[in-house]
């Protein structure tokens, strides 16, 4: 019977002290946590760039994506990072055809290239860079709305109206903004979770 309570007893010393070793892991953890959210959080801000931080003008990226792919109408032009690095993307279309052009913004090299055929093309689509007012422009006025950086911004028409759509990013707070390529007024701000 002895035996059997000194066998209790070690068997229950062990269990309370790898218990007490799973307390001091915890609080390891909790640590790796809070590194592991700081790690997010510099990730996050390294997921943003401040406007004038940006090096190339979507005009001049528009003229470079039309250099490889000539008299095709612009379709799209879109600024976000890519394999950890700053681009445009430049969609296009002819008739019977379309094209994407990756170029980056450091150095206005074309990244990548492709064209498709299609079927159909819907020339409402289209539109004319000049169309529009500036980038800098129409991102200056959806940070009046929400003051943070630039996460990713296009340009193109939706339900035929053409339109700035913008990520703004500020700590772990980010915004979806809408605002007319015609006169700059913005015409959406929601909250992303």
């Amino acid at each position: 019977m002895k035996l059997k309570v000194i066998g209790t007893m070690a068997l229950s010393g062990l269990l309370l002290a790898s218990c007490g070793n799973d307390s001091s892991n915890s609080e390891d953890n909790g640590s790796k946590s809070e590194s592991s959210n700081d790690k997010q959080s510099k990730e996050s801000t390294e997921q943003v760039i401040a406007l004038d931080k940006i090096k190339t003008s979507p005009e001049d990226a528009v003229k470079k994506a039309q250099e490889v792919y000539d008299g095709q109408d612009l379709k799209g032009i879109s600024y976000e990072k890519s394999n950890g690095d700053w681009s445009y993307k430049i969609e296009q279309q002819t008739e019977g055809k379309e094209s994407e052009v990756i170029i980056a913004d450091q150095d206005k090299k074309v990244i990548n290239k492709e064209t498709e055929n299609e079927d159909s093309i819907d020339q409402n689509e289209s539109f004319k860079y000049d169309d529009a007012i500036d980038y800098k422009k129409a991102i200056k006025n959806g940070q009046k709305e929400f003051d943070g950086d630039i996460k990713e911004w296009s340009l193109a028409k939706d339900e035929g109206k053409l339109v700035y759509d913008m990520d703004l990013q500020k700590d772990n707070t980010k915004h979806e903004i809408t605002v007319d390529a015609k006169n700059g007024k913005v015409l959406n701000n929601e909250q992303d979770d």
